[in-house]
């Protein structure tokens, strides 16, 4: 019995660690990383990098991509998204799911966006929130484009 207690505890170790998202990651171009999780709870740093999941600071030189994040979002170019909480910083910043937080660059685009969008040209299908910038446009909005300042509730 105690050989199969021992058996069962290095097996359920053995699987948390392989399961575990990774504290940090380095990533070069897109799958070209160390480590090569596809999770991250903690910082992912590099060039250019695609992880699927990211829990913390996604920060990239040129353009960051995750299907799901929470925390902050950046890179100097382009950032992607599917599902996002938090702030998401860049110069072109896309989302093709559904945000809770902010988004802010040049130009922002989402899907669905419950919070704020700050940028030169702000475009979301449906909002619950405000929009901040020269050209704001808001698909299912009262008023569908406005200059300066927009908004839905």
């Amino acid at each position: 019995m105690k050989k199969l207690l021992s058996v069962f505890c290095a097996v359920v170790v053995s699987a948390s660690v392989i399961f575990a998202a990774a504290p940090i990651k380095v990533s070069l171009w897109e799958k070209n990383a160390f480590p090569k999780d596809d999770s991250v709870n903690g910082l992912e740093i590099g060039l250019g990098s695609y992880t699927r999941e990211v829990r913390g600071l996604a920060w990239n030189l040129i353009y960051t991509k995750t299907d799901d994040c929470l925390g902050w979002q950046h890179a100097w170019l382009i950032t992607f998204t599917r599902l996002f909480k938090g702030l998401q910083t860049g110069m072109i910043n896309l989302n093709s799911g559904e945000i809770r937080g902010i988004q802010k660059g040049f130009f922002n685009k989402a899907i669905s966006i419950k919070g704020l969008q700050i940028g030169f040209i702000n475009v979301a299908e449906n909002m619950e929130g405000v929009q901040i910038g020269f050209i704001n446009f808001i698909k299912t909005g009262p008023v569908p484009v406005m200059i300066i300042i927009n908004a839905k509730f």
